[in-house]
């Protein structure tokens, strides 16, 4: 059991990081056969799991924070009392079965929501609630489809293809017609 004082450490932290975070992900790091998400048996994430997250997360400009539900609750009752642009509707963290853990921070929120699905499909124990994105909370569907998407380079190529594509095809066609005469 955490004493008032950390516990109020923690309160602190939380809503200092929260407000910072740019993305900010809510996870359960071990299984509730109650929620649908883990099987009978099933194991949460070892300690080298966890490691491994944290390393990862470090490496994004980000960390893992875990806490009790109520510390999460009250931190961000307090930080969306404060900032009018933050709209957590539908965030209900005790709704959320099993330990919750939270992804905090990171450079380029994209990146961090890629990583963390990629380490999730590696590591079946580690479940999503959701994402507070741009002061705004996104569930599980939503952060899953930000998530999955290809990352920038990869839809930058994609948008270079299809302007380029009119152009080759006029170019081809001239061509042709060149050949012919």
């Amino acid at each position: 059991m955490k004493s008032k004082l950390s516990k109020s450490e923690e309160l602190a932290k939380l809503k200092k990081k929260l407000p910072e975070s740019k993305i900010s992900v809510f996870t359960s790091f071990s299984p509730s056969t109650r929620s649908g998400q883990g099987k009978t048996g099933e194991k949460g994430l070892s300690v080298a799991q966890m490691t491994e997250l944290k390393k990862l997360l470090r490496s994004l400009g980000a960390e893992y924070f875990v806490t009790k539900k109520t510390l999460i609750d009250l931190a961000l009752r307090q930080t969306q009392g404060k900032l009018a642009d933050k709209n957590y509707d539908g965030l209900d963290v005790y709704s959320m079965d099993g330990s919750v853990g939270m992804v905090l921070g990171g450079d380029d929120p994209y990146l961090v929501a890629k990583k963390v699905y990629e380490f999730s499909r590696k590591n079946q124990s580690l479940h999503f609630w959701g994402a507070i994105m741009d002061g705004k909370f996104l569930g599980k569907d939503g952060f899953l489809e930000i998530a999955k998407m290809p990352s920038k380079e990869v839809l930058i190529g994609r948008l270079v293809g299809m302007l380029t594509y009119p152009m080759r095809g006029l170019v081809v066609t001239l061509s042709e017609i060149g050949k012919k005469k």
